[in-house]
Protein backbone atom coordinates (compact mmCIF):
# COMPACT_ATOMS: atom_id res chain seq x y z
CA UNK A 1 0.00 0.00 0.00
CA UNK A 2 3.00 2.67 0.61
CA UNK A 3 4.29 1.94 -2.83
CA UNK A 4 0.92 3.60 -4.45
CA UNK A 5 1.71 6.58 -2.47
CA UNK A 6 4.39 8.38 -4.91
CA UNK A 7 2.83 7.20 -7.51
CA UNK A 8 -0.75 8.70 -6.68
CA UNK A 9 1.21 12.11 -5.45
CA UNK A 10 3.06 11.84 -8.88
CA UNK A 11 -0.28 12.32 -10.83
CA UNK A 12 -1.56 14.54 -8.76
CA UNK A 13 1.24 16.88 -9.62
CA UNK A 14 0.88 16.10 -13.50
CA UNK A 15 -2.75 16.47 -13.33
CA UNK A 16 -2.30 20.18 -11.97
CA UNK A 17 0.70 21.16 -13.60
CA UNK A 18 -1.81 19.72 -17.26
CA UNK A 19 -4.58 21.49 -16.03
CA UNK A 20 -2.74 25.06 -15.66
CA UNK A 21 -1.37 24.80 -19.04
CA UNK A 22 -4.50 24.14 -20.53
CA UNK A 23 -6.45 27.31 -18.48
CA UNK A 24 -3.56 29.47 -19.86
CA UNK A 25 -3.59 28.19 -23.48
CA UNK A 26 -7.18 29.11 -23.04
CA UNK A 27 -6.66 32.30 -22.16
CA UNK A 28 -4.54 32.80 -24.55
CA UNK A 29 -6.61 31.61 -27.51
CA UNK A 30 -8.94 34.25 -26.08
CA UNK A 31 -7.13 37.10 -25.81
CA UNK A 32 -6.16 36.83 -29.74
CA UNK A 33 -10.02 37.13 -31.26
CA UNK A 34 -11.19 40.23 -30.03
CA UNK A 35 -13.93 38.20 -27.99
CA UNK A 36 -13.71 39.86 -24.82
CA UNK A 37 -12.66 43.29 -26.23
CA UNK A 38 -14.79 46.74 -26.25
CA UNK A 39 -18.06 47.21 -28.63
CA UNK A 40 -16.60 49.74 -31.07
CA UNK A 41 -19.56 50.00 -33.61
CA UNK A 42 -20.97 53.10 -33.26
CA UNK A 43 -24.23 51.58 -35.26
CA UNK A 44 -25.15 49.08 -32.97
CA UNK A 45 -23.86 49.60 -29.13
CA UNK A 46 -24.84 47.21 -26.91
CA UNK A 47 -25.33 50.06 -23.60
CA UNK A 48 -26.67 52.83 -23.88
CA UNK A 49 -24.69 56.30 -23.00
CA UNK A 50 -26.97 56.80 -19.87
CA UNK A 51 -29.58 59.03 -21.58
CA UNK A 52 -32.08 57.00 -21.12
CA UNK A 53 -31.93 56.89 -17.05
CA UNK A 54 -34.26 59.67 -17.33
CA UNK A 55 -37.17 57.57 -19.64
CA UNK A 56 -37.18 54.99 -16.98
CA UNK A 57 -40.35 55.83 -14.08
CA UNK A 58 -38.94 56.25 -10.35
CA UNK A 59 -38.71 53.18 -8.12
CA UNK A 60 -40.86 53.90 -5.09
CA UNK A 61 -41.12 51.75 -2.03
CA UNK A 62 -44.78 52.37 -2.50
CA UNK A 63 -46.17 54.74 -0.54
CA UNK A 64 -47.47 57.81 -1.80
CA UNK A 65 -46.42 61.07 -1.06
Amino acid sequence: MNSLVPITGIAAIVATVLMVIAMLYLVWLSTGDGTHGPNLDPDRPEFGDGDDEESQPEVTDGTSA
